[in-house]
């Protein structure tokens, strides 16, 4: 039933609706963290702030979840982990953002472009810099694998306490100098390490299989450099010529369709193989 949870979820991202004010935003994990943040002192061990951070709630997840799916014949586990799904995630779906961005360049309002890539990604600079594309291109990369795609690996594969303490250790991941950060980066680039090489292989499938290998021979197995080694992948993937003139915005909106083409495969075949892993086990 968690993919039945996680398809409804996902259709539920892409609709244009007023969410209620404790989950529009996708703020609900720095409101949990802020919380559990007056519990600790800034001279916190690392390890334990980390603990006390991530894994402890993780684990009471967990045991929630197994209460519930004991409860009116697993339908109160199903609703609770919908809305949990849907507060982890945020109720704005990535590509729906980027729709209204690519909507933006085919009427050539570079303006309103620049703002969404600004509040959704957060881009800097404007359409028009040299390189900015390119660097919009990665940041929505990043934002998808490092959230979505991650996210529902570690749901389809361990379950709902594993990807809440996945994002829980990438909210701290992202707090510099917090109690507890150094521990998270390490938990982060572990658990980051196996769905961005297996994206990396499902975008060989969405697009060109040699030339994707190719691009990334050698650091497949590598621990680190997750970020750069995807990178790598898409750019091949995606086998994109020259970047564009800074003042070529039609060239530019292109390379943001390419990817949005790109990733939305990407998305088909990730919910195929989370569909046959749940038959195999």
């Amino acid at each position: 039933m968690k993919l039945l949870v996680l398809l409804v979820v996902l259709g539920l991202r892409r609709l244009d609706v007023v969410w209620p004010a404790w989950l529009a935003g996708g703020g609900q994990m720095e409101r949990l963290q802020q919380a559990i943040g007056k519990l600790l002192a800034d001279s916190t061990p690392d390890l334990l702030a980390w603990a006390v951070r991530v894994a402890l709630p993780s684990l009471l997840v967990a045991i929630l979840m197994l209460v519930l799916h004991d409860l009116l014949w697993g339908l109160a586990g199903w609703l609770a982990g919908g809305l949990l799904l849907l507060a982890l995630l945020g109720p704005e779906s990535e590509f729906r953002h980027l729709d209204d961005m690519l909507v933006r360049g085919r009427m050539n309002d570079p303006d309103t472009l620049g703002n969404l890539a600004t509040e959704h990604f957060g881009a800097e600079g404007k359409p028009g810099d040299d390189g900015y594309f390119a660097e919009l291109m990665m940041r929505i990369l990043h934002r998808d694998s490092g959230h979505l795609f991650a996210t529902v690996f570690f749901l389809m594969a361990l379950g709902y306490w594993a990807a809440f303490l996945y994002l829980a250790n990438r909210w701290l991941m992202s707090r510099s100098s917090a109690p507890g950060q150094q521990a998270a980066l390490t938990v982060d680039a572990a658990m980051f390490w196996l769905p961005s090489r297996l994206l990396i292989l499902v975008m060989a499938l969405a697009g060109d299989f040699r030339r994707v290998m190719d691009a990334v021979d050698g650091r497949m197995l590598q621990l680190e450099d997750n970020r750069q080694v995807l990178e790598d992948a898409t750019i091949a993937a995606l086998d994109l010529g020259e970047a564009p003139d800074q003042d070529d915005l039609p060239a530019g909106v292109d390379m943001l369709e390419a990817l949005q083409s790109l990733l939305l495969r990407c998305l088909a075949l990730w919910l195929i193989l989370a569909a046959i892993w749940i038959m195999l086990v």
